[in-house]
């Protein structure tokens, strides 16, 4: 995978999975993509990114992205959108807002609580392993 295009287009929903991101995916493609975007995230707040509600250059890599909507489950897409939707409105983020990797982190840090994850990520394969929890603890004091 070469360079991300600038700005990168993340959904509300991988802000979250960024903060524990630990080399595990759905594909070896999937993890080479999530692993770039989220060493370029940590590395630079600077880093343009446009925060969306619809399938992003992390989903581009994912084996259940058919089309363009996730196919992993028949309500996927729906759910999905719904919970892009929720983090982005509990940011302050309307869909489409152009920011920095570092603002995002900022409002993740300020406005996303442990109680937040666990409700909005409730139905997510991913949060039983309690990296996301450590992300957002190590976000918090850091």
């Amino acid at each position: 995978m070469g360079k991300l295009a600038h700005p990168v287009k993340i959904r509300g929903h991988h802000l979250l999975c960024l903060l524990g991101f630990r080399g595990l995916g759905y594909s070896p493609e999937f993890v080479e993509t999530m692993g770039k975007v989220s060493k370029e995230f940590h590395a630079d707040g600077a880093l343009p990114i446009t925060v969306i509600t619809e399938c992003d250059v992390i989903c581009d890599s994912c084996p259940h992205k058919i089309g363009n909507q996730c196919r992993k489950m028949e309500d996927s897409a729906r759910r999905i959108k719904r919970k892009d939707t929720i983090i982005l409105n509990k940011l302050g983020f309307p869909t489409g807002t152009g920011t920095t990797s570092g603002e995002a982190w900022r409002r993740v840090k300020v406005r996303i609580t442990v109680e937040d994850l666990t409700a909005i990520c409730r139905q997510c394969e991913w949060l039983g392993l309690g990296y996301c929890r450590e992300g957002l603890e190590k976000l918090a004091t850091g």
